[in-house]
């Protein structure tokens, strides 16, 4: 695939030049690459163009409040762009449709795999969100508490409400211009990082039953089938990956999710082992501290013992 790595501007003149957008978030989408789609919707929207965003996977009720961003919009797209998705094969559904058609990505993982036409690429940021809320100056759009909601979304969720190293003084100084808008970030704050359903409680008691410990206790893994995931919210699933990492001694924590089509593990380090090194041996990607990689015709013991080896060479390096 030839594509043509563009700047900030490069890509604001694309999207000033174009119209009648669909934009694309990842299939089990997050904060990030929802705040990504609702905001560049939605300032698309703010200039005269036809936009609307979708999503392979249900979207949890936790995000509703970005809907208020943008406009229903009825038409036929002819410009496909991406956010926060880093390979085509991460549009779950989408990908058969959409897959080789994508004109414009807009990501920040450092894994990312080359699919669209042009790619907008900022690894160091903490979130696509900062990207984002760059590309959304650029294109002249005034900011506003409903498109705020959604970026600062993307960057707390991403940075793990700004406790990750991948935190530079850009990311706060970006939140610092959207606090300027009164668009109730505590309460965001509040629903993302310290409000848990029952069902929730009930995955992390499941979760903590079943942890295993490899590698001197430096390596956390737990196997969670189909069924535990099935039974709670799009967005409950989300960040159980950093539970096992959060255990002391723990360098590596790794949580392994039974999918329709096999198994995917999400890895998550501390201190000095590097995720996306670990996951790369198996075809996957993501960031240092965060990757993810997945397995097919293969039950959880089996690729644990593909994944441990791996992890260990990690470890002892």
């Amino acid at each position: 695939m030839n594509t043509e790595i563009v700047t900030i501007e490069e890509a604001a003149k694309f999207l000033k030049e174009n119209d009648n957008y669909l934009i694309l978030s990842h299939a089990n989408p997050d904060g990030d690459t929802l705040g990504c789609a609702f905001s560049l919707c939605g300032a698309l929207q703010r200039m005269g163009k036809r936009a609307k965003n979708i999503c392979a996977d249900p979207i949890s009720s936790r995000f509703s409040f970005m809907k208020e961003a943008v406009k229903e919009q009825d038409f036929e797209p002819s410009v496909i762009v991406t956010v926060d998705v880093a390979d085509k094969k991460l549009l779950g559904d989408f990908e058969s449709v959409y897959g080789d058609k994508v004109a414009l990505a807009v990501d920040h993982h450092v894994s990312h795999v080359n699919f669209a036409g042009k790619l907008l690429l900022e690894p160091d940021a903490a979130a696509c969100c900062q990207t984002v809320y760059k590309l959304i100056k650029a294109l002249g759009v005034e900011m506003d508490e409903k498109l705020a909601a959604c970026i600062y979304t993307g960057i707390a969720t991403d940075s793990g409400c700004f406790k990750y190293a991948s935190v530079s003084p850009e990311t706060h100084i970006i939140t610092a211009e959207l606090l300027k808008y009164d668009f109730g970030f505590d309460r965001i704050n509040y629903l993302f990082f310290d409000m848990k359903t029952k069902e929730r409680v009930a995955l992390e008691e499941r979760i903590f039953r079943s942890l295993e410990y490899y590698c001197d206790g430096k390596c956390a893994i737990v196997v969670l089938p189909k069924e535990a995931l099935d039974s709670v919210d799009t967005e409950d699933g989300n960040g159980i990956a950093s539970i096992p990492r959060q255990i002391d001694g723990v360098e590596v924590g790794v949580v392994i999710k039974e999918k329709k089509d096999g198994w995917k593990a999400s890895i998550r380090t501390n201190s000095f082992a590097d995720a996306q090194k670990i996951c790369k041996q198996f075809g996957g990607g993501g960031h240092e501290k965060a990757a993810g990689c997945s397995f097919k015709n293969m039950t959880p013991e089996e690729i644990k013992e593909k994944l441990i080896p791996v992890i260990e060479r990690e470890l002892n390096k």
